[in-house]
């Protein structure tokens, strides 16, 4: 189908078709003309030929004068009073026997398949000039006419197959001059329709060439426009991908069209809340129907989401509806921390605030006037005191964090002094409440970049956690090692342990677990937060591994080499 197809194949039988037609009715009317021109000079030669007989029949009245000089002449016959006069040759009989018969008519006239060959005949009636019946008959074979006509038959067929063979020849070079760029204009459509350009070299200033001009011009302008349109669509998804709100669109059935990474997360997230996802789709269709844009809050799971609808439209036509996704998240729980932060701050300093207050006032109505309660009311004032004093410091501490305002000097120090002089600290106090402080340098050089003072303050607060969280006979551990990249310090203890609920929230602000269960002051709840925060600015990480009941670590890891972020 394929080469029947083809404009070469095409182009081809429609010129051998003519050059064939025009050869068939050249070849009949050839013909034609030969066998009439050779049939009108037998005709000739005929009507010549009887005329002289005529003239020999009313020149001569003599009878057998007559006959005998006829009969010497050959395809000649003479009916004379219903009887042949003739050399009474098989022809003749013939010949004389389908003229009697009827066959022929008028006086000259074709008489076929006598003897395998056909004839001439021509009769000329004499009667009129005799008083009975008289005729002359001439005839000629027609067989050399059908030879010629055979022979200039063959003659026109060769001559019409070597026409054919020329044409077919000068049909192919010509079709192929014609339709060679012509294929090479459709290969370079197909390769511009798979993305590959190319420019074809122009070699003629015909139509073709002026059309392979035309093509140059509309390849490049295709070429140019796909590119900027390709610059256009990776600059929107670039822009798209980087933001992070969520993009759909969904056309005016609701079939979602495009949308960039963070919105098909969450889409396809919303698909396995069917709650969710049916409201969404009904929000999707009220807008198509009312065309009004729309704000709404989604709470996915533990995620805040602000849905924004914008329909798309143009002229009153409507195309399509845009879903901008923003994760509020942050927002919401900052809100909620600046509330809880300012609902917790009240309440910390508030019952230190009363019992200063109230042992004060107390002191100075002389309602206790004894030296051991007086002694005892101004060591309660000065505990509480300490009290409110860290936690300020410790919110100072947080702001300047949170702000950066808060100066890190992160140089290389020796890590094994700074254990030697934190057992040093808390040998005595760990002494006194019956629990063992072990010391573990698993690092032949524990010398590396870190805020000594930063370092000692996690230390400090990770230490006096475990102390409030240990009883007599457990065993509180400090150790470091080294991975390579990094140094990893542990604070061990086999103190109560944190129970599982309040493992992933020990980091926060103002978090604390049940008071009840440790020992000595109870805490703040800002000391694990602030040393998260100063081991974030180290570029490093701390992990909690905690079991109830049977300990807590604190996993720390630093890299050797650092900057403050």
């Amino acid at each position: 189908m394929k080469v029947l197809n083809s404009v070469v194949t095409k182009l081809w039988l429609t010129i051998i078709l003519i050059v064939t037609t025009v050869l068939i009715i050249l070849s009949v009317i050839l013909s034609i003309y030969f066998r009439n021109y050779m049939l009108n000079s037998t005709e000739t030669l005929l009507e010549e030929e009887i005329s002289r007989a005529e003239e020999i029949v009313l020149s001569r009245h003599d009878n057998q004068e007559l006959n005998a000089t006829l009969l010497r002449e050959d395809n000649l016959i003479i009916y004379r009073d219903g009887q042949m006069i003739s050399q009474q040759s098989v022809t003749d009989r013939e010949i004389y026997s389908r003229i009697i018969e009827g066959d022929g008519e008028g006086n000259t006239f074709l008489l076929d398949d006598i003897e395998g060959h056909d004839y001439m005949v021509r009769v000329s009636n004499l009667s009129d000039f005799f008083d009975n019946e008289m005729a002359i008959i001439k005839y000629r074979d027609l067989e050399d006419i059908n030879e010629s006509m055979a022979a200039v038959t063959m003659i026109i067929i060769a001559s019409g197959f070597v026409l054919f063979l020329i044409t077919t020849s000068f049909a192919f070079f010509l079709i192929n001059r014609i339709t060679r760029p012509l294929i090479s204009l459709k290969d370079a459509a197909f390769k511009t329709a798979k993305g590959r350009y190319n420019t074809l070299e122009t070699k003629s200033r015909d139509e073709i060439g002026e059309l392979t001009l035309a093509f140059n011009k509309m390849n490049n302008d295709i070429q140019s426009n796909v590119e900027q349109i390709e610059h256009e669509k990776n600059l929107r998804e670039q822009i798209f991908t980087s933001i992070n709100e969520g993009v759909l669109y969904f056309d005016s059935r609701e079939r979602l069209i495009y949308s960039n990474k963070k919105g098909n997360y969450l889409y396809d997230h919303m698909k396995t809340q069917a709650g969710t996802f049916d409201s969404f789709k009904n929000n999707i269709r009220e807008l198509v129907e009312y065309r009004e844009p729309a704000v709404e809050r989604v709470d996915i799971n533990d995620r805040h989401m602000q849905f924004s609808y914008t329909p798309v439209e143009q002229d009153r036509e409507l195309f399509g509806v845009i879903l901008l996704i923003r994760d509020i998240t942050e927002e919401v729980n900052t809100e909620k921390m600046r509330s809880e932060f300012i609902a917790n701050v009240s309440h910390e300093l508030k019952t230190p605030m009363v019992m200063l207050s109230g042992y004060s006032e107390a002191l100075i109505d002389d309602i206790v006037t004894e030296p051991e309660e007086i002694k005892e009311m101004a060591g309660i004032i000065k505990d509480e005191s300490d009290r409110m004093n860290t936690m300020v410091n410790e919110l100072i501490t947080i702001a300047r964090m949170d702000t950066g305002s808060d100066f890190f000097s992160i140089d290389e120090n020796d890590f094994g002094d700074l254990l030697d002089k934190l057992a040093a600290r808390f040998r005595h106090e760990m002494q006194e409440n019956g629990i063992s402080f072990n010391i573990e340098v698993d690092d032949p050089d524990p010398v590396f970049n870190f805020d000594y003072d930063k370092i000692n303050q996690v230390l400090t607060n990770l230490l006096d956690n475990a102390i409030r969280y240990t009883s007599e006979g457990d065993d509180i551990t400090v150790g470091i090692r080294d991975t390579g990249r990094f140094k990893i310090i542990e604070v061990r203890d086999t103190g109560t342990g944190i129970l599982p609920e309040h493992q992933g929230r020990i980091f926060e602000r103002f978090y604390k677990v049940d008071e009840s269960r440790t020992r000595g002051k109870h805490g703040t709840g800002l000391g694990l937060y602030i040393v998260r925060s100063i081991i974030h600015r180290h570029n490093g990480t701390i992990e909690l591994e905690s079991e109830f009941g049977s300990g807590t670590t604190f996993r720390i890891t630093l890299p050797k080499t650092n900057e403050e972020r």
